[in-house]
């Protein structure tokens, strides 16, 4: 665990030291599908928006992938230089390289705060009473390898040697430290597309973002109340766990479920997606969603992007529906945002007089 005046200087330096993308070699989308943002793409878009709006809009490198490429965070915020007593939510993107929608949807979320601040009073009200953090690339190797030699390779996984070397790549989405390795959710083979590294956070993207969540502890409390994770393809919201098929382990307070159930429902009201606990879909262990409710306390989601079938294009949606599809995902974004203050107000005023609400402090807003 990083501490919070380390974690300050470690991003400062990476930006200064880091701020051009290393010398790898360069890959575009196949025909067709330009239109999509490349690692390289993706910086340039993320400085001019910093640039652009430098008082809502603060840049950084948390960190750097298995092949050097730094891994972004944008903060947004009125006051965005000062860590202020304001609820807290990180959005990200592309942990699985092939699902490149991902990024795009990161970039759509940025741009509808930004570009209509002082504009739009609700989306002002946003950026001014929240810090909202968004990683729009977890995994720059695996996306800029799925494009490489102009075709898709359908690859998932980092770039990472393993053992070796006759195998590449860990499952940056089965890495982390929370029920890693069990429940069959995940391969101990270096050759599967599920593989879930040597150790829990084996994976430095892995690393890098629980450095990043584990620095927004302040005074032992974890300022992060909501988590949301982009993925593609699917149309549902997923909820934990994925570990497990009971509704609420032990592991889990019983009015998160609750809040985490009805929240998943309002954003499928709003965008027409399946609402449904993760392992519903299918188990998995040592995903991000389990690790960042299960050891922080986040309420977490995972939005499992357009289209909803292979045969409409599976992970690689047609360039022209970008747009629509990422605008389709704005009312329930911006609702679930307007949600960080008082999460568990989705349940309406006698929620916490409920028997069924037998803890309730992990589903309130951290306060410092």
């Amino acid at each position: 665990m990083l501490g919070r005046a380390v974690f300050l200087a470690a991003l400062v330096a990476a930006s200064i030291a880091g701020a051009a993308s290393p010398a790898l070699a360069a890959s575009d989308f196949p025909p067709g599908y330009e239109a999509y943002h490349t690692h390289d793409e993706l910086t340039a878009e993320l400085r001019a928006i910093a640039a652009a709006h430098p008082d809502i809009a603060a840049l950084s490198v948390v960190g750097r992938s298995y092949q050097g490429r730094p891994i972004w965070v944008l903060k947004i915020s009125d006051n965005v230089a000062a860590d202020e007593p304001e609820p807290e939510v990180l959005v990200d993107g592309l942990i699985h390289g092939r699902e490149h929608l991902s990024v795009e949807q990161s970039l759509a979320a940025i741009r509808w705060l930004v570009d209509r601040y002082g504009v739009s009073e609700r989306r002002t009200a946003l950026v001014d009473g929240l810090e909202i953090w968004v990683m729009p690339e977890i995994n720059p190797d695996g996306g800029q390898f799925d494009i490489s030699d102009g075709r898709f390779q359908h690859w998932r996984k980092n770039r990472q040697i393993n053992g070796s070397g006759e195998s590449v790549g860990t499952d940056v989405n089965r890495n982390f430290g929370y029920q890693w390795g069990c429940c069959g959710g995940s391969s101990p083979k270096p050759s599967s597309s599920t593989y879930r590294g040597a150790s829990p956070f084996s994976a430095p993207e892995a690393q890098v973002v629980r450095d990043f969540v584990l620095s927004r502890r302040i005074d032992g409390e974890q300022q992060l109340g909501i988590a949301v994770s982009f993925h593609s393809y699917g149309e549902q919201i997923l909820f934990p766990y994925a570990y497990t098929t009971e509704d609420v382990p032990p592991d889990m307070v019983r009015l998160d479920r609750r809040v985490m159930t009805r929240m998943a429902r309002e954003m499928g009201a709003r965008n027409g997606y399946t609402p449904m606990q993760s392992s519903d879909l299918y188990i998995a262990s040592g995903t991000f969603d389990d690790w960042a409710y299960g050891d922080q306390g986040i309420l977490t989601f995972t939005i499992e992007l357009a289209p909803r079938t292979l045969l409409d294009g599976g992970f690689y949606l047609s360039a022209d529906r970008i747009g629509q599809e990422t605008r389709r995902n704005r009312a329930a974004i911006l609702w679930l945002l307007e949600q960080a203050g008082d999460p568990a107000g989705v349940l309406g005023p006698d929620a916490l007089l409920s028997p069924a609400a037998d803890r309730t402090e992990r589903s309130r807003p951290a306060r410092r």
